[in-house]
């Protein structure tokens, strides 16, 4: 004979099963400020504590956002616009590069939660958040990108939570094709327009470099000038970047077994002597990450940076006055 089990209510097990993975978070005294200003806005008591809660969901969700590196935009969203939080019941929240995410408060964890309709569409994942009794705590209980059909509408079922962590994973998916895409459009750029320095020790050399004799004047080819060379240097070639004003740009390569010494010189433009003092000249890897670079201060007649790179690596030489930069490319 089997032992007679007391009946389990489904709902009960989900809610227990959402306190689990329910991520709390502190609701600061700014944010309770806010919520009631905007809640003090409304022209009735039901009215503002709707926007009350709202407000504080938005917030807790916001904060959780930044805290894990996704950009937000929290002015662009209906419920930060004042219009918007009187003729609608909104708790959206701006994702930047994604779209906007409904930030649904949560009062009782044993039914479905209504979704008003004007949150229906244009929203590309649900929160549900529990706003604690004091205002002080409130319970990111967990997301689902899309909302079940009912008889009255859609709502927001808590048997479809899934936990917070899932979240990341669906905004990941949504952001990495613009930041894939992004790279593709740099990568794109970026090979058009290379420099192959295997070619130039070849004596094949890019459109636009020239002799350095050729831009540089006499005083900067004295003998003085010759300690600032690669001792053994087999090419060295030159070309003006505008940014502003003209400055000669010199490359001078040494190949060697595995490695090829570069050494990246930048000249003040020609009849003077220095160069401007806020004179920029970085070095940046395939990523466009910063790994070499050098600043004019007061007084320096060149800047100068030297590094090794085997063949079919890419860096850029980023030069830039003030506010004005331009970039020359480059494939060992």
């Amino acid at each position: 004979m089997k032992e007679d089990l007391p009946e389990v209510n489904p709902m009960t097990q989900d809610a227990a099963h959402i306190e689990d993975f329910a991520l709390t978070l502190p609701l600061p005294e700014a944010a309770r400020q806010l919520a009631q200003q905007f809640a003090s806005q409304q022209p009735n008591p039901t009215k503002a504590a709707q926007v009350r809660r709202n407000t504080l969901a938005v917030w807790v969700v916001n904060d959780y956002l930044q805290m894990m590196g996704i950009d937000t935009d929290l002015p662009q969203g209906d419920s930060w616009n004042a219009i918007a939080r009187l003729a609608a019941d909104v708790a959206d929240l701006e994702v930047v590069g994604a779209g906007r995410l409904e930030c649904r408060p949560v009062a009782d964890l044993s039914t479905p939660c209504p979704v008003p309709p004007e949150v229906w569409g244009d929203r590309i994942g649900y929160v549900a958040v529990q706003i604690d009794e004091s205002q002080r705590f409130a319970s990111i209980l967990g997301f689902t990108p899309a909302l079940v059909p009912g008889s009255s509408g859609p709502t927001l079922s808590l048997g479809q939570i899934q936990p917070p962590e899932d979240l990341m994973d669906h905004l990941d998916r949504l952001l990495r094709p613009m930041v894939s895409t992004t790279l593709a459009r740099a990568s794109a750029n970026l090979n058009a327009n290379l420099n192959h320095l295997g070619q130039w020790l070849q004596g094949a050399f890019d459109a636009g470099w020239s002799a350095v004799d050729m831009l540089l004047s006499a005083e900067q080819l004295s003998p003085a000038y010759a300690f600032r060379q690669l001792g053994n240097a087999m090419v060295r070639r030159a070309k003006l970047i505008d940014v502003g004003v003209s400055l000669p740009l010199v490359i001078e390569l040494s190949p060697g077994a595995e490695q090829t010494q570069i050494c990246v010189q930048l000249h003040p433009s020609p009849g003077t002597a220095q160069l401007p003092t806020d004179t920029h000249l970085q070095i940046l890897d395939e990523l466009g990450a910063v790994f070499l670079e050098a600043r004019a201060t007061t007084l320096e007649d060149y800047l100068q940076l030297q590094f090794s790179g085997a063949s079919g690596e890419q860096f850029q030489v980023q030069v830039s006055v003030g506010t004005a930069s331009a970039a020359e490319a480059f494939v060992i």
